[in-house]
C-alpha cells in the first residue's frame, strides 16, 4: 500500500514538473514554482520591489515568477520597460483582475483597474480632455500659499508636516474636480484622504488574495475596510455629480466634473454611463491627492537629510527670484533646473509607486525576443529600474546633479515615475506642475531643520501600500522670509 502511494505521489510529481517545464519552454527564466504556493516564498509583502529586484542577479532583468497558479513577468529594464509600454503599448495596455481594484473601482467602471477595450479608450480620452480644460479650475497656487501660511504659523517649532500636505493636496484636487461653487467640506476632504491611504494599504494586501481568490470570502478586516472607504467615496461622489448634473451649462466649465459631462455628452458614443464618469473622476482625485503629498513629504525628508542640497536650492531659488516682491510662479520653472533635478532625484531614489499597477497583456506577443501569451500578468518593478546599476552611477547615492548636464541643463531621462504609454497617469502633467510650485515656494520661504535631538526615519523602514510613504516625522520650518522678503541676507 505504501509502495503504490509512493508511485502515485512520484507520477504526480513528475507530470507537474514536466507539465511546468513544457509550459515555460518559451518564457523568459525564473525559478521553479511550488505546487500551489508557485514563488511566493521568494517574494515578501513588506518589500516585493526589493525582492524582484534581488531576483535579476540571478534570472536578469526579464524574468517570470509564478503567484499561486497565475504567471508573472517582471519587468526591471528602462530598456524592456520602453519597449512593452511604449513601442507595443497595446500589447501590454491590459489589467488583469484586481480584487481591491473592483472595490475601488466601482465595478471596473474606472480608468485605474478597468482592462484594456475601445470603452477604456473612450473614456481615457474624455478624461484627458477634460482635465486640460479645467486644470486651471485648481488655483494651485493659493493653496501653496495657505500650506506656506500653516507653515509660518509654526514659528520654526516642531510639527508633523504629513496631514498639512494631505489637506492642502486634497483641497486643490477638490477645486479641480468639484470646482468652486461644490467645493468639499474639509470633513468630506479628510474622509476622502482616509479612503485613499486604506485603498494604498489594501492594494499592497491584494496579491494574496488574487493569488488564492477563496480568501476573499474570509472575513478579513482589511476587505471590511475597504469596503467601508468604498461606500464612503461613492456616497461624497455620487452626490457631487447629482448636483453638477442639476446644475450644468454647457458654456459654462466650472470644473473636472462640468468637462467630463460637456465630453460625455458629446463624444461617449453610447460607450459610457453617468457612472463610467464618477468613477473617472474618482480616479482623477485619489492619485492627484496621494501621489502629489507623498513626493512633497519626502522632497522636505529630502531637504533635511542633505542640508547642502538644500543650501544649492536656496541660493538658485534667490538669485532667480531674488528681492522681486513676488513668489515663485510656474514660468520660472525653466530657470530652476536644479529644483527640478532634485524633484527628479527624490522621484528615483524613492520610487514613490515602487511597483506600477500590474498590466496584462491583450494578445499574444513578444518581448525581449522571448514569448508571452495573451492574458499575461505583467509587472514592472519602477524601483529596480530606477536602481539599476547598469544605467546608474551610484544608483543609492542621492545626487541630483546627476539629472544636469555640464552647462547646468536638465536632462532628465531614465524614470519614469508615473509609469509610460497608453496606461500612464492621465495627471501627469498636471501633477508635474504641482509638485514644482509647491516644491519652490516652500523651499523660497523656509528653512527645513529637523528639531533638536531628533532623528529623521530611515527610508528603508517606509510604509509600501501602492505608494512607498516616509514614515512621519517632525519638522522645524524656519522662515526665510518676511511675506516676500528675505529674513536674512543671502550668505556669500
Amino acid at each position: 500500500m505504501i509502495i503504490e502511494v509512493i508511485a502515485s505521489l512520484l507520477f504526480v510529481l513528475t507530470v507537474y514538473v514536466v507539465s511546468t517545464l513544457w509550459e515555460n519552454r518559451n518564457l523568459p527564466p525564473g525559478p521553479f514554482p511550488l505546487p500551489v504556493l508557485g514563488n511566493l516564498l521568494s517574494v515578501g509583502f513588506k518589500q516585493p520591489y526589493r525582492d524582484l529586484a534581488n531576483m535579476t542577479k540571478k534570472y536578469g532583468k526579464l524574468f517570470r515568477i509564478q503567484m499561486g497558479s497565475r504567471k508573472v513577468i517582471v519587468i526591471n529594464s528602462y530598456d524592456i520597460a520602453r519597449e512593452a509600454l511604449v513601442a507595443k503599448a497595446e500589447d501590454f495596455a491590459g489589467r488583469p483582475h484586481h480584487f481591491f481594484g473592483s472595490i475601488f473601482g466601482r465595478n471596473s467602471t474606472d480608468l485605474a483597474f478597468q482592462t484594456f477595450s475601445q470603452r477604456w479608450i473612450t473614456q481615457h480620452k474624455i478624461a484627458l480632455t477634460a482635465l486640460r480644460l479645467a486644470e486651471d479650475k485648481a488655483n494651485v497656487a493659493s493653496h501653496v500659499n495657505e500650506l506656506c501660511d500653516k507653515f509660518h504659523s509654526t514659528k520654526g517649532n516642531p510639527f508633523c508636516p504629513q496631514d498639512l500636505v494631505f489637506r492642502s493636496c486634497g483641497n486643490c484636487q477638490s477645486s479641480l474636480v468639484f470646482g468652486h461653487e461644490n467645493k468639499l467640506d474639509d470633513w468630506e476632504v479628510d474622509a476622502l484622504i482616509k479612503a485613499g491611504q486604506i485603498l494604498a494599504k489594501s492594494i499592497a494586501a491584494a496579491n494574496l488574495i488574487d493569488t488564492f481568490p477563496i480568501l476573499k470570502y474570509f472575513p478579513f478586516e482589511a476587505i471590511k475596510k475597504a469596503r467601508r472607504a468604498g461606500e464612503v467615496r461613492d456616497e461624497i461622489f455620487k452626490r457631487k455629480f447629482e448636483e453638477h448634473v442639476s446644475t450644468f451649462q454647457s458654456d459654462n466649465m466650472r470644473d473636472l466634473i462640468d468637462a467630463m459631462l460637456k465630453g460625455f455628452r458629446e463624444n461617449s458614443g453610447g460607450l459610457l454611463t453617468e457612472e463610467h464618469l464618477i468613477s473617472s473622476a474618482s480616479d482623477v482625485f485619489f492619485p492627484g491627492t496621494e501621489t502629489p503629498s507623498v513626493v512633497i513629504i519626502w522632497l522636505i525628508f529630502y531637504a533635511i537629510k542633505y542640508p547642502d542640497v538644500q543650501a544649492r536650492l536656496h541660493s538658485q531659488l534667490d538669485d532667480v527670484i531674488g528681492n522681486t516682491n513676488r513668489l515663485p510662479q510656474l514660468s520660472d520653472k525653466r530657470n530652476l533646473p536644479y529644483l527640478d533635478a532634485f524633484i527628479g532625484e527624490v522621484m528615483r531614489v524613492v520610487s514613490e509607486t515602487p511597483l506600477a499597477a500590474p498590466h496584462s497583456t491583450t494578445r499574444e506577443t513578444s518581448l525581449a525576443g522571448f514569448l508571452i501569451p495573451r492574458d499575461t500578468t505583467v509587472f514592472i518593478n519602477l524601483w529596480a529600474i530606477h536602481h539599476d546599476s547598469d544605467r546608474w552611477e551610484d544608483p543609492f547615492c542621492f545626487r541630483p546633479e546627476r539629472f544636469l548636464d555640464e552647462q547646468g541643463r536638465l536632462r532628465l531621462e531614465g524614470i519614469m515615475p508615473f509609469s509610460s504609454g497608453k496606461r500612464s497617469c492621465p495627471g501627469e502633467s498636471f501633477a508635474r506642475r504641482t509638485v514644482f510650485l509647491y516644491a519652490a515656494r516652500l523651499l523660497y520661504g523656509f528653512q527645513f531643520e529637523s528639531p533638536p535631538g531628533a532623528i529623521l526615519p530611515d527610508e528603508d523602514d517606509s510604509e509600501y501600500g501602492i505608494l512607498l510613504e516616509c514614515k512621519p516625522f517632525e519638522v522645524c520650518a524656519v522662515a526665510r522670509r518676511n511675506g516676500n522678503q528675505p529674513i536674512h541676507k543671502k550668505e556669500p
